[in-house]
């Protein structure tokens, strides 16, 4: 490799079953407790191993959060390469493409907090990074859909730009408002029904704004 990743110091966590442990108990802590500032001490007690080897595999807390970005992302970068091979019509296409990333925000209700805090400073290299391998595939898949569905009439044009921060957010709104989940519909939990019924509705919501009149 040309220069070093951020993500590579003495030992590779890409490959390592102790730096995967301590990948799934930062999941773990975070998911439960809703929240992304979890303490390196504590993450290294959920594992049951020494808080040294988060600097010893990910060097600081920042490359520990990318690298649990990176495992997360790199299932639905694959689930999305998948899609865009396929012949399906564009309408399912997108409608696939919208429900995997609202199954992965359930599976990982951290990560869209998680990438924002990382991406707060747009010229940093924790923010490229994270665009190439996870935001710059979204984006392209989208394109591709909708280039694929404007050419066939399925849908009406629609700036990518627009349609990708439109539904980005839309994904991510259920798990980024438990509050008003809590204290204004009485819900304590999001479970797997409630995603589901999520990804439907706004899934559907999104696909009406943009297919054509004859689709």
């Amino acid at each position: 490799m040309a220069r070093e990743s951020t993500l590579r110091h003495k030992a590779d966590p890409t490959t390592s079953e102790t730096a995967e442990q301590l990948l799934l108990a930062a999941a773990a802590l975070m998911t439960e407790r809703n929240t992304i500032d979890v303490p390196v001490a504590d993450v290294a007690a959920r594992a049951g191993l020494n808080a040294a080897l988060v600097n010893y595999y990910f060097r600081t807390k920042t490359g520990l959060h990318i690298a649990l970005v990176r495992r997360d992302a790199a299932q639905s970068v694959a689930e999305m390469q998948r899609l865009l091979a396929t012949d399906l019509p564009p309408a399912e296409k997108m409608r696939r493409h919208l429900t995997g990333i609202i199954r992965t925000f359930y599976r990982c209700p951290y990560l869209y907090r998680l990438m924002r805090a990382l991406m707060r400073d747009a010229d940093s290299k924790a923010a490229r990074e994270l665009s190439e391998f996870f935001s710059r595939p979204v984006v392209e898949t989208q394109k591709a859909i909708i280039a694929e569905g404007v050419a066939t009439g399925a849908f009406r044009p629609i700036d990518p730009m627009m349609f990708h921060l439109c539904a980005i957010g839309a994904c991510d709104h259920l798990f980024a408002e438990s509050s008003t989940l809590r204290y204004t519909f009485g819900v304590t939990e999001i479970d797997q029904d409630l995603c589901n019924r999520y990804a439907e509705t706004a899934v559907d919501i999104l696909m009406n704004g943009f297919l054509a009149k004859s689709a």
